[in-house]
């Protein structure tokens, strides 16, 4: 049985991995805009999972049927803000801004979902917690505005803090959906989701990108979102939000240092003090114990149990 903090951080990984992926696609070709690579990497992770059900033979139809309306409502929800809007905010941003820029603001998406969590669904927040992410949110400030006399933040930071805040609603709509398995809810999300926006890109396309540049990206949302999305879900539901918004820090990190290694980019001195700050406000996350008394009134609930799902958490 694989754990629930293994299953945040190989996700973190996956999606971390995205922002230096997704830059290195937009440079191999000036064909591919912000709205065609949105809509190719959600595609390419609903046909990456789509083929996994297709293996396992599962019945997508079926498994959405499962659905009540209001967890439809939900399910609907999670599409238009985590599927359509947040990848076209992030191809916006990452197309104007360096990788290493972009993987730390990814940091805010830990500060979003948990915002969510207390404002909306009335999930326990600590003092701690508080703490970690005011810092994390100073950082990413920080970064944003940059060390200019005019202190406004550029277009690129607006578009990825939009991206989160996106992000953010969908991982708190996503989590409670467990009648259905997270394959069908990530493989469903990625193929609507995809074909809208490239349905909405074909009009704003001059010309098609190469095909082997076509395929990359697909095969890099198979895994950047596809995988990392089935993983994240599965982690929502052992963990809670605002605990996988702890793991989930890590994934910035890891496409920072790979936007350097990689694409040798030259990060300023001030983008390394803002990505410190940020850095403590995650290493102050990770100290974190879910340690509040707290009663759970009786509970009556039916729906599969997969092999790779057990609903156990300690509290």
């Amino acid at each position: 049985m694989t754990s629930g903090p293994s299953l945040a951080v190989l996700s973190a990984v996956l999606f971390g991995a995205s922002p230096l992926l997704a830059k290195v696609v937009i440079q191999s070709s000036a064909d591919m805009t912000p709205i065609l690579l949105a809509g190719l990497l959600y595609l390419g992770s609903g046909i990456g999972l789509a083929l996994v059900l297709a293996a396992q033979r599962i019945n997508p139809v079926q498994e959405i049927r499962k659905l009540t309306p209001a967890s439809l409502s939900q399910f609907s929800g999670s599409i238009v803000a985590g599927g359509i809007l947040a990848p076209l905010a992030f191809a916006y941003s990452i197309s104007s801004a360096s990788a290493f820029e972009v993987s730390l603001l990814l940091n805010l998406e830990t500060v979003t979902t948990t915002a969510i969590a207390f404002l909306l669904f009335r999930e326990h927040v600590g003092r701690h917690v508080l703490l970690s992410k005011g810092l994390i949110l100073l950082g990413a400030v920080a970064l944003s505005v940059g060390p200019t006399p005019e202190a406004r933040i550029s277009s690129a930071a607006l578009w990825m803090v939009a991206a989160c805040v996106l992000w953010g609603l969908d991982n708190n709509l996503t989590r409670d959906l467990e009648m259905i398995s997270p394959t069908v809810l990530a493989a469903f999300k990625g193929l609507v989701a995809g074909l809208f926006n490239l349905l909405i890109a074909i009009p704003f396309t001059e010309r098609a990108p190469p095909m082997p540049v076509i395929f990359g990206t697909l095969v890099i949302g198979a895994f950047s979102y596809g995988a990392s999305l089935v993983l994240f879900i599965l982690a929502l539901r052992k963990l809670g939000a605002s605990r996988v918004g702890t793991y989930f820090a890590a994934g910035p990190f890891f496409g920072m240092l790979l936007s350097i290694g990689f694409l040798r980019e030259q990060p300023t001195t001030f983008q390394w003090a803002s990505s410190a700050i940020i850095a403590f406000g995650v290493w102050l996350l990770s100290r974190e114990r879910h340690e509040h008394l707290h009663s759970h009134g009786d509970l009556m609930h039916s729906h599969p149990h997969w092999p790779d799902l057990e609903h156990r958490h300690e509290h």
